[in-house]
């Protein structure tokens, strides 16, 4: 039986095959700045395939999985980020600038601060963190050191529940 690759084996693979993982992933995604983020990602996570790779060949072909199942997240991720946006969006609907609009304002204010008391410390937090700090989801799991697919999570959960709250008032 032949040795596995080593780690300096798989960075030497990978950098003969950057060019061709990054033109695929351009080709699926059609985002060149995405396309170099996420090869980028595939050599950061060269230090932690465990998978037994005994030649190049099945080391490419690890490499180029590797790519597929990053743009499918990579899609995942911009669909709940859309769903989002389109809740976020929701809660401020029929909100329009005018003094005959001013008690209505007020009122959905406090019912969005009694839908945000509501909620968890950690959905509260990463609602105000994405929203009024314009952080990434990506930047608010490294401050909070949780997962970004758990940062996700709580944002989804902080607007249904807000969004909830404002529509039980109408």
């Amino acid at each position: 039986m032949s040795e596995m690759l080593t780690y300096s084996d798989l960075q030497s693979v990978f950098m003969e095959a950057r060019a061709d993982l990054e033109r695929m992933v351009r080709r699926r995604l059609g985002s060149s700045p995405v396309a170099a983020d996420l090869t980028q990602d595939i050599y950061l996570r060269l230090q932690h395939i465990t998978a037994p790779l005994p030649d190049r060949h099945q080391a490419r072909a690890y490499l180029f999985r590797m790519a597929v199942n990053l743009v499918t997240d990579h899609m995942r991720v911009e669909r709940r980020r859309t769903e989002l946006l389109t809740g976020a969006a929701v809660l401020f609907d029929d909100v329009c600038d005018g003094p005959e609009r001013d008690a209505l304002t007020r009122d959905q204010m406090r019912q969005v601060e009694q839908a945000l008391s509501e909620l968890p410390p950690r959905c509260r937090d990463v609602l105000y963190m994405s929203r009024m700090e314009g952080k990434t989801h990506a930047e608010i799991a490294a401050e909070l050191g949780v997962s970004r697919s758990l940062v996700e999570k709580y944002a989804v959960r902080a607007l249904l529940h807000c969004r909830a709250r404002l529509s039980e008032s109408k």
